[in-house]
């Protein structure tokens, strides 16, 4: 997407105008107007689009999915077409010209995992946005100049503290496995906020390799064959 590089002094006067014409119930002054357009120039948003479909969460720039399924199909480069979408899965294929470079595919359960709002409200424009952003990250990530993200992942739900319960449970799962499918298996069933524990994490990593290891060497009943 081409964009005409703004001046500072044009983004502030053109920041200054669209704060004080109401039109942007978000924007309470010149200063956040003047962000978002800041944001916009950056990944290759003009300055109008910008202060209509980029929210500042966390300070990170996000866009909507729609405003940025549009920037995909006007890059001149790249493409996509909605495979299915239904309130239980998103699946959408990406090109460059004719050439397929790959699905990316959300699930309602993928959604949930994630901690995605309004999935009871809004399932299939949230496992369209989720979608969408995923495939622009793995596919066609030129189309904007930076990282981008649509608000359905920033605005998720904040992760849970651990307890020490937890962790201690946890790790003790894992060092009860016998074998990778097993470790495999019990580590889908830790909540997200406790893989996120470095020991949890520790020690996940230890058994992991502690199989490989195994795998690698014959048993006595191998080496005996």
């Amino acid at each position: 997407m081409q964009l005409t590089k703004t001046t500072a002094t044009e983004i502030m006067s053109i920041g200054k105008a669209f704060a004080e014409s109401g039109m942007f119930p978000d924007i309470k002054s010149a200063a956040q107007a003047i962000v978002k357009i800041t944001a916009g120039q950056e990944i290759g948003i003009p300055p109008f689009a910008a202060m209509s479909g980029i929210h500042i969460i966390s300070g990170k720039p996000t866009i909507g999915a729609g405003l940025m399924a549009s920037c995909v199909k006007g890059s001149g480069k790249y493409n996509y077409k909605v495979k299915e979408q239904t309130e239980k899965v998103c699946s959408i294929e990406f090109f460059e010209g004719a050439e397929s470079l790959g699905t990316s595919t959300l699930t309602i359960e993928d959604a949930k995992k994630a901690g995605t709002k309004n999935l009871d409200k809004y399932a299939r424009n949230m496992l369209f946005a989720r979608a969408m952003s995923n495939g622009v990250k793995w596919f066609c990530p030129d189309v904007f100049s930076g990282p981008v993200y649509v608000p359905e992942e920033m605005e998720q739900e904040q992760p849970q503290e651990p307890t020490d319960a937890e962790i201690n449970d946890a790790i003790k799962l894992i060092g009860s496995c016998v074998g990778r499918n097993q470790l495999d298996s019990a580590w889908k069933t830790i909540p997200a906020h406790v893989r996120a524990v470095d020991s949890v994490l520790g020690a996940a990593k230890a058994r992991a390799l502690h199989f490989k290891l195994n795998e690698s060497v014959p048993s006595e009943a191998e080496g005996a064959e």
